[in-house]
């Protein structure tokens, strides 16, 4: 079996560290009915709830108190053998051994994910639909955020992989569920070490950033460099692509991206991302021997002018495409919301298959947007 998985997905749920008294138990999966059963307005908010009469409260005439009682002490149980395999390291140990028979295995995925719209059980992976059969809940509803959600998941990867000698060559990291929290890269310097050996093979990076705030806390991950140090262990990367959202705060570059060289990197895609011109040049020119295709999605720069950082590419930089999408903005306020002749015209520019600025193609573009409002 092991020689015919190329892609693994892991997601980010853990248990909580200690069991939950009974009361937050009962209260979680009698909301948890409730959001699944929108239809019946007649269950009070907010009841007291017993094993005894959580049935009655949701009509679930399954739901006895023996079975009440029987999924509580499951998911005790359930929560002691994490905690082992936790302190003992056998979290890592028994990836690392899975990972080992993965011939093939060439992808790793780690996601977070809704495990509540609209989805079957049969859609759950094994460990959500035990979770669900034993002690009727699923992640959604009993997620206690925990200080190292995400971050005990990377650093398993990182050492797993390094010890069973896996060539990943994809390292996706996902979160549409906004539970990472950016502790995740709060990787301790030995983990760094280690990631230099476990992705050495690494040449596609994705990472969506967890949603951060200007709080010291989140500034200090940044300030010390670890996402530009995970980067960096990656020797091979080819393509990079970050993810942020347009509520993060502006984080200098080189906090994101380091100011060392990535010797094979080809392309570089951005997604509602924020930087100022003149660091973000000093990166692309950095990796001008190399860098052959950039995408902006949604990106807004706090110093400089489009105009200014289109033409000092097509200066700087050999590129054999640039995608220009969504708004782009720039420190003025200015909206750039370019059309896919306008797009199109100022990749020809920056990639000299064209040798004049597009001014009359931008301006159409613009009074066009004029009209329209």
């Amino acid at each position: 079996m092991g020689r015919y998985v190329k892609r693994l997905t892991l997601g980010f749920e853990l248990l909580p560290t200690e069991l939950p008294p009974p009361e937050s138990y009962l209260s979680w999966l009698y909301h948890q009915h409730c959001r699944e059963n929108p239809s019946d307005l007649t269950r009070p908010p907010y009841p007291f709830l017993t094993f005894a009469n959580i049935g009655e409260f949701t009509g679930r005439t399954d739901w006895t108190e023996h079975r009440m009682l029987e999924a509580y002490g499951h998911y005790g149980r359930m929560i002691e053998e994490q905690q082992l395999m936790e302190v003992t390291g056998m979290d890592i140990v028994s990836l690392a051994a899975s990972l080992s028979r993965l011939d093939n295995l060439h992808s790793i995925v780690i996601k977070a994910d809704y495990y509540n719209e609209d989805r079957s059980l049969s859609d759950f992976p094994r460990d959500i639909s035990v979770l669900l059969e034993k002690a009727l809940l699923i992640p959604y509803y009993n997620r206690n955020i925990r200080k190292d959600q995400g971050r005990r998941h990377l650093r398993n990867i990182i050492r797993a992989t390094a010890a069973a000698v896996v060539e990943v060559t994809e390292l996706v990291i996902s979160d549409s569920d906004n539970i990472m929290a950016t502790r995740i890269l709060s990787l301790r310097p030995q983990d760094l070490q280690i990631a230099v050996l476990a992705f050495q093979h690494v040449k596609k990076f994705y990472f969506k950033l967890p949603d951060f705030t200007a709080n010291a806390s989140d500034e200090k991950i940044f300030a010390g460099g670890q996402l530009a140090q995970l980067i960096g262990a990656m020797g091979c990367l080819e393509e990079l692509t970050l993810v942020s959202s347009a509520c993060n705060p502006y984080v200098p570059w080189e906090a994101i991206c380091g100011n060392r060289r990535l010797g094979s990197l080809r392309v570089l895609d951005l997604q509602s991302f924020d930087f100022q011109e003149q660091e973000f040049m000093e990166f692309l020119v950095r990796h001008n021997t190399t860098l052959r295709v950039v995408k902006l999605f949604c990106v807004e720069m706090y110093s400089g002018t489009f105009l200014s950082l289109l033409s000092r590419m097509r200066e700087n930089l050999e590129l054999v495409s640039l995608e220009l999408t969504g708004v782009l903005e720039d420190v003025a306020g200015n909206f750039l919301d370019y059309s896919c002749v306008a797009a199109k015209a100022l990749e020809d520019y920056v990639t000299k298959r064209s040798q004049q600025f597009p001014f009359d193609s931008i301006q159409r573009h613009q009074r066009e947007n004029s009209e329209d409002k």
